[in-house]
Order: C-alpha cells, then sequence, then structure tokens
C-alpha cells in the first residue's frame, strides 16, 4: 500500500462543457495548481460531452475547510448552471498519472501529456508536458495566460529566464516561439527534475539550463535576460522582487502572473518601487498577469 505521503485526495465535479473555465478559476483559487480538465462521452458518436473539472491537494493538506470553500462556490454557480455534487476521494500519485489526459490547444501551441500524441499535432508548435499532481497538467489559468503573453513578447533568439518553474512549461514553451536560451530555476528539487525530462522529451534540452535556486535568497544568473517569467504569487513578489529586479536591465520586461485580483494593485505597487512600469495587464477569473518594463535608471 502507498505511503500517506503518496496520496492525495481528489475533489472532483462534472459540468457541462460550456461551464467549464468558471469552475476551473474557482478549483484554481482554492487547490493552487493541480487542476485537470477530463472528457467525458465520445463526440465520434455524436454524444453531448461532459466535463469533469478535479484538482488535488496532498492527503496531509486535506481539511474540511477547503472542503467547506469549494462547496460555496460550487453552490454560486449551480444557481446558473447544472452541475454535479462534488466528490472527494483518494488516489495514489501512481494511479493519477496512468490516467488519460487531453492535449491542452492555445492558438498554435499545444501541450501534449505523452510522446505518442506527436503525430497528430505536427502542425502545431509542441511541447511535452508530463502529468504530475505536483504541477498539474497546465490547465491553470495562469499558465494560458502567460502562455499568450509569450506570444506576444517573445523575439526570435531572446534568451529568457523563468522562475518558479515548475514543470518547466513556460520556458519550453518560449523556446518553441523562438527564444535562443532559457535559464529555469526552482526551489524544488523535484521541479528541477520533472523540467529536465520535459525538455527532453519536448527535443529542447539542448537550449534550457535548469537549475535548484531560491529566489527569495539570491538569483545566480550568469547573462542578462531579454525577458524574465515568473508564474510565482503574491508572496514571492513581495519578498523575492529585490533579487528579481537585479536581473532585468532597463527597457528588458517580465513577465509576472500568479496573482489574485484582489491583490494585483498592491503588487502592481512594489512593481513600481523598483523602478517598473506596468504595460500590459491581462484578467482571467479571480487571477491577474503584468508585463512590466524596467524603466532606465
Amino acid at each position: 500500500m502507498s505511503s500517506n505521503k503518496n496520496n492525495w485526495i481528489k475533489y472532483s465535479v462534472v459540468v457541462s462543457e460550456e461551464f467549464v473555465e468558471p469552475v476551473v478559476q474557482m478549483f484554481s483559487r482554492f487547490l493552487h495548481g493541480s487542476v485537470v480538465v477530463e472528457k467525458e462521452g465520445d463526440p465520434e458518436e455524436g454524444i453531448n460531452k461532459e466535463s469533469i473539472v478535479s484538482g488535488y491537494v496532498p492527503k496531509e493538506k486535506n481539511s474540511k475547510e477547503l472542503e467547506n470553500n469549494l462547496n460555496s462556490g460550487l453552490s454560486l454557480f449551480s444557481g446558473v448552471f447544472n452541475l454535479s455534487n462534488i466528490n472527494i476521494t483518494e488516489i495514489s500519485s501512481e494511479i493519477w498519472e496512468k490516467q488519460k489526459f487531453d492535449p491542452i490547444i492555445i492558438d498554435d501551441i499545444v501541450i501534449l501529456p505523452f510522446k505518442d500524441q506527436i503525430n497528430k499535432f505536427r502542425d502545431y508548435q509542441w511541447v511535452i508536458i508530463e502529468p504530475s499532481m505536483a504541477f498539474g497538467t497546465g490547465h491553470h489559468p495562469t499558465t494560458k495566460m502567460c502562455i499568450s503573453l509569450l506570444k506576444k513578447h517573445v523575439i526570435k533568439d531572446n534568451k529568457v529566464v523563468d522562475l518558479g518553474c515548475g514543470s518547466g512549461i513556460l520556458g519550453l514553451v518560449a523556446l518553441k516561439i523562438g527564444a535562443y536560451h532559457c535559464f529555469s530555476i526552482d526551489v524544488e528539487e523535484e521541479s528541477v527534475l520533472a523540467s529536465k525530462k520535459n525538455a527532453k522529451d519536448s527535443e529542447l534540452s539542448k537550449g534550457i539550463e535548469i537549475e535548484k535556486q531560491d529566489l527569495i535568497k539570491n538569483l545566480d544568473i550568469n547573462f542578462s535576460p531579454d525577458l524574465v517569467i515568473a508564474n510565482l504569487n503574491s508572496f514571492l513578489f513581495r519578498e523575492g522582487l529585490v533579487n528579481i529586479s537585479n536581473i532585468v536591465l532597463p527597457k528588458k520586461k517580465i513577465i509576472a502572473s500568479g496573482i489574485l485580483v484582489e491583490n494585483l494593485e498592491e503588487i502592481e505597487s512594489i512593481f513600481s518601487s523598483f523602478n517598473f512600469k506596468i504595460i500590459e495587464r491581462v484578467k482571467s477569473g479571480d487571477w491577474a498577469a503584468i508585463v512590466a518594463q524596467k524603466n532606465n535608471e
């Protein structure tokens, strides 16, 4: 039997495909990243599809408060559209990773969970991100916002830095879009290992360096990036922007995401105090991302 540290609590709800996005937004707020969407039905047979939105937390983090928060959010949705009651189960990492996951398509970018799907998506810019309960599968709205912003702000042959890389998804997408080199860091060894595997599977290992670093303590980067990617959280921006600012030269940009809308004004103010100008902001449900450019000293 698996030990508890390898077991997770799964919260899931069935909802019509057209109403998936608000449920994903709400789950993402409380479950912090490990949110996936699975399809039901068979479109080849003309069956109307429903979706299962699921979120995961380590077993030791399960609490009645979390369950109550999810139920409160779902009760508000139930007045607008039909959805099932929340289902709560315990599941091991090994079982979860054997599930079938659908590719995620964002314009001409496709995030594939497995290598055997590449041939179906040769016309897309593809990356392989192996599903992991620690990182989710790329459905989080902050990931999607960042990818959309990367498509606008990555210029061919840019050198980029990805802070808090997680699965490595954003740095790998930047390389696919046209960046020349990416230096990715994360404080967790699990993230470093996962990012290296995903880079290899995505045939991008030559363009990326991945190291374990703690951005709050120090950033050791031996080049000046054209663009910094930081899909983090408000706490890390509060505590780490002093170090992040030091690697961004005047006129260079940072994509900052993982910010709750309710904290956006505060985080923008912190960026301004470090001589950044906010040049773009986007929102998706409860989440926001900004593009900030360093002013001349």
